[in-house]
Order: structure tokens, then C-alpha cells, then sequence
């Protein structure tokens, strides 16, 4: 029976040999979607997927299978000459037909440097689009605050089942659907008295707050449905015009400036589209980081390893006649040899590294 190393080299050997020649894109135009990992130890793992441009022009969400690698590499920091020079390295900037990602500085100023049609993936850019208006609104921070004092005081208390969700620290604003679900439902539950007289005072402040909490959920349901809509049918003056016309029942001041940043955004897209369809999701890479993210956070100490070769492993289409050549033609020193080119050291095996210069008669005797 094979070892379970055998079978990881396996798959990094399969994952290796989804990477393309540079000669593999000068047939068609493609989409890059862009991304770097959150911290990893002292490491950020840089992705860049390419995907045919045809097949972004089709209304139906990315798969796996849709995907070709063209970048799996890690540093310490990623700067914009950084990656522009991994792109290059791998596609002529000719075959680019847009770029999709956040709007995170160095990616940005990435595409500039290249010339390339920058498209803001929708779930940063709505997030961006909540926070600008919700910021620094007053009844926003009464409510957090008071669900906040409820979580510390009512967890461990009789009255736990009412405690709302915990709040997201980090992006905070892309999501903030749970808290205003629980506030209708807990709203309904004391119309309804279904409640306990002391489990009603303790969410007493939700009455005054209930027309602001109804008119947020309505907003935040809405934006959700545009996002399903323009992830799974593609951004396009058809799905647009769809999305504006669903703003046309929310009349209050926050739905009017969140309909017009919106408006904007799309105007933005309409001019990178061309009148045709183009995908503003890279909900597809996110997905891959969460695979890696699932591995790494059992020990986070080890940092980022070969094991991300797994990401590249899973794209592409099944091939039995390619994964056989990959298992025959790449040896374990490729993978040795791939591995200090775009991942170096761990810091795992820097501490490995740092542990065996320390000489032990330094210690002082018991």
C-alpha cells in the first residue's frame, strides 16, 4: 500500500503539471483573477488563475475545471513590481483581457503598471460601497454596541438562546446580514410573545431601533440578490438594468446612496465590458485560499509549504492521459527544485534551522 507521502507527492507532482508554457496562452485572450493569502506566519501566498475569455462571457459561474494556474508563489511581502513580474514571466500581457481582484493598493497600481483593464471583484467593492455609508452612522454603532454588551453579559446566562451572533472583526462590513436576521427574528419573537418577560427587557432596545433594522435588512438582502445574480449570469447591460430596477422599491436615504454608488460601480464595469458579458466575481479564488487555510490552520506554526501545490492539483480539466505523464515525468527533485523557486523556506524550517546553531552548553546547569 502507498504511504501517505507517496500519495502527497502525488498530488503535488498532479499539481505541477497544471502549470502551462507561456506558449499555452498565445492561442486565445484571458482573464487573470488575482489574489494574495492573508498572513501565513511570516509568508503571503501570491494566486493567479487565468481563465479563457470565452468562457467569462458565458452567464454561469466559475468552476474549478475552468481554471489554469499561473502563479503559485510565496514571499514575505508582495509588491507591485513583485507581482507584475510574475505575470509576466508566464503570459504576454497582450493575451490579458482584464484582471479581477479587491482593490487592495498593490494589485491595483499592478494592473496600472501593466496596462490592464482592472475589474473590482463585487463582494469587496459592496463591502466598500456598506462601509462608506453605514460607517459612521449613529444607529449602526447603538446596535452593534448593544448586541455586543448582550454577547458578554447573557452567554453563559438563562437567557443565552436570544444572544445574538459574534461579529466578524475583520470585514467586518461584508457581513453584516446575521446580526440584522437576528434582530427581525427577535423583533417578530416579542410581537409574537413568544419571549419571556426577562428576556424581553434585555432586547427592550430593539423597538425604537425596529424601523432602522427592518430598512438595513432590506438593503442587505438586496445587495446579496445582485451579487447572486451578477455572479452566476456575469456583469452585462441586461443584468444591470435588472439590478437597478430591483432599488426601486427601497425609497429611504441609505438605499439611495447605496443605489447611486452602485450605479457607479456598474457604469465602471460597462466600460470595461464592451457591450458584452464579463465576470466581477473572484469568489472562485477565495475558495481556493479556504482549502489551504482548512490545512494550514490545524498548525499554523509550519507557514506555508509545498502542500499549496494541492490548489493547482484541483484545477483544470480531468485528464487521465496528462496525470500520467505528470506522475511519470516529474521526479521528486523537480518537486524538490519547484518547491525552493517559488515557496523557500518555512518557518517551520526556520526555526528547524535556527534550533540546530544553538549550542546546548549554553544552558545553565541544574
Amino acid at each position: 500500500m502507498p504511504t501517505h507521502t507517496t500519495v502527497l507527492n502525488w498530488t503535488k507532482k498532479q499539481g505541477i503539471g497544471n502549470f502551462r508554457e507561456p506558449s499555452f496562452y498565445r492561442h486565445e485572450k484571458w482573464v487573470l483573477i488575482v489574489d494574495e493569502s492573508i498572513q501565513f506566519g511570516n509568508k503571503k501566498l501570491l494566486l493567479i488563475l487565468a481563465v479563457p475569455e470565452q468562457r467569462c462571457s458565458q452567464s454561469k459561474a466559475l468552476c474549478y475545471k475552468d481554471l489554469t494556474p499561473l502563479v503559485l508563489k510565496v514571499s514575505s511581502s508582495w509588491k507591485s513590481e513583485d507581482i507584475q513580474s510574475a505575470i509576466i514571466q508566464h503570459i504576454d500581457i497582450e493575451q490579458i483581457s482584464y484582471c479581477i481582484s479587491d482593490t487592495g493598493s498593490n494589485l491595483t497600481r499592478t494592473f496600472n503598471l501593466l496596462k490592464c483593464k482592472h475589474v473590482s471583484d463585487i463582494n469587496h467593492k459592496f463591502s466598500l460601497i456598506i462601509q462608506s455609508v453605514f460607517e459612521n452612522d449613529v444607529l449602526l454603532n447603538d446596535y452593534t454596541k448593544q448586541l455586543s454588551a448582550i454577547r458578554a453579559q447573557k452567554s453563559m446566562s438563562k437567557n443565552a438562546r436570544i444572544v445574538p451572533p459574534n461579529q466578524r472583526i475583520m470585514n467586518r462590513f461584508m457581513n453584516l446580514m446575521p446580526l440584522f436576521d437576528w434582530g427581525i427574528k427577535m423583533l417578530y419573537l416579542m410581537e409574537m410573545s413568544h419571549l419571556t418577560e426577562e428576556e424581553k427587557t434585555v432586547l427592550s432596545f430593539l423597538e425604537p431601533l425596529k424601523e432602522f433594522i427592518f430598512d438595513t435588512y432590506q438593503i442587505l438582502a438586496l445587495l446579496n440578490n445582485i451579487q447572486k445574480l451578477l455572479k452566476n449570469k456575469g456583469f452585462s447591460d441586461e443584468t444591470a438594468q435588472k439590478a437597478i430596477l430591483m432599488f426601486s422599491t427601497l425609497k429611504s436615504e441609505n438605499s439611495l446612496k447605496i443605489s447611486k454608488q452602485v450605479e457607479e460601480y456598474f457604469a465602471d464595469l460597462s466600460s470595461k465590458a464592451e457591450e458584452k458579458t464579463i465576470c466581477c466575481s473572484s469568489d472562485i479564488i477565495e475558495s481556493c485560499f479556504g482549502k489551504i487555510k482548512s490545512i494550514v490552520k490545524g498548525n499554523k506554526s509550519v507557514g506555508i509549504s509545498d502542500l499549496s501545490l494541492c490548489i493547482a492539483a484541483m484545477l483544470g480539466q480531468n485528464n487521465p492521459e496528462k496525470t500520467k505523464e505528470s506522475m511519470e515525468t516529474i521526479s521528486i527533485e523537480k518537486l524538490n527544485e519547484w518547491k525552493r523557486e517559488n515557496i523557500s523556506k518555512t518557518l517551520f524550517a526556520e526555526k528547524i534551522e535556527m534550533n540546530k546553531i544553538i549550542d546546548r552548553r549554553y544552558y545553565p546547569k541544574l
